[in-house]
Order: C-alpha cells, then sequence, then structure tokens
C-alpha cells in the first residue's frame, strides 16, 4: 500500500513538471477584493465589540482596548492599501497575521471578561449582563475574524503558489 501511495505522488511530480505554468489558480482580483471587503467588515465588527467592553476591560485594564482598537486601525490600513492597490503577497500576509492577532485578542479579552465575571459571582455578586453580553460580542468577532483570516489564507496561498511558479519558470529561461 505505502508503495502504491509513493508511485501515485511520484507520478503527481513528474507530470506536474512537465506541465507550463498554471494560472488558473491565482486568485482574480475580483476574488480578492471580496475577501477584502468582507475583511474590513470584520474588522469593523471587532471595533464596535471591544468599544462595548472597553468600560469592563478597562476595569481589567486600560490598555487592552486601546491596543485592541490599534490593531483594528493597522488592519483597516492594511486594507485601504490592498484595496488601492494591486494584491500582492506581502499585503495580503500582512492582513492574515493581522486577522490572526484580532482573532486572538478577541478570544483573550473574553476570557479576561469572564474571569472578572465568575470572581464577582464567586464573591457573591451578580452576574454583570454587560459584560456577558460584551463576551457574546468578542467572541463572535474573534469567530468572524477567524473564518476570514481562514478564506484570505487559503486566497494567498493560491496567489504565492502561482507567483511561485512564474518565478521559476523566469529563473529557469535564465539558466
Amino acid at each position: 500500500m505505502k508503495s502504491l501511495v509513493v508511485v501515485l505522488l511520484l507520478s503527481v511530480f513528474v507530470w506536474g513538471q512537465n506541465k507550463p505554468v498554471d494560472q488558473g489558480s491565482m486568485p482574480s482580483k475580483e476574488e480578492i477584493s471580496e475577501l477584502v471587503a468582507k475583511a474590513d467588515e470584520k474588522v469593523s465588527s471587532f471595533e464596535e465589540a471591544v468599544k462595548h467592553a472597553k468600560p469592563y476591560l478597562d476595569k481589567i485594564n486600560p490598555k487592552f482596548a486601546a491596543n485592541y482598537l490599534d490593531g483594528a486601525s493597522t488592519a483597516h490600513t492594511i486594507i485601504r492599501n490592498l484595496q488601492k492597490n494591486d494584491p500582492s503577497a506581502y499585503g495580503l500576509v500582512s492582513l492574515l497575521a493581522t486577522l490572526d492577532d484580532l482573532s486572538l485578542d478577541a478570544s483573550t479579552a473574553s476570557v479576561q471578561l469572564l474571569r472578572t465575571d465568575e470572581e464577582h459571582v464567586t464573591n457573591g455578586k451578580q452576574p454583570d449582563v454587560g459584560g456577558l453580553s460584551s463576551v457574546i460580542l468578542l467572541s463572535n468577532a474573534s469567530t468572524a475574524c477567524n473564518d476570514i483570516a481562514e478564506l484570505v489564507m487559503h486566497a494567498t496561498l493560491r496567489f504565492v503558489d502561482v507567483e511561485e511558479k512564474i518565478l521559476g519558470k523566469l529563473l529557469e529561461k535564465e539558466k
């Protein structure tokens, strides 16, 4: 069975070496534009969630909300650059990394708010409904940023794959 898999993989590799560069998998400008627009929406939702949670986050650490909003501002800047200029691997990877950071930030904030509310309840106080609604908003923002980041990642991988193939062919011609 292992030898069959090896033969199959080698066949695909050898077959792929003789093919001309396939640009069919390159994401179109329209596809990237659509993904970038969706990312912008998700970043805006993240901002709204952080602004809603700001009074609660400020009680934990006044720098949390400011840092999270700074990350959203960075994402909007990257998005504007991608919308204004032709897409690039650098721009797409920058967006991907920033969306990943926002997803992590929203998850971290949710956990911090839950921990704080747990301490309140442990001390005999009522759960803070506003804080808990912020947890839901932040959790949704985290999921949304993660989901769009995954779509951007797949488009970026296809983009980079085609660029690498084109560069490989150009380098072969120069030899």
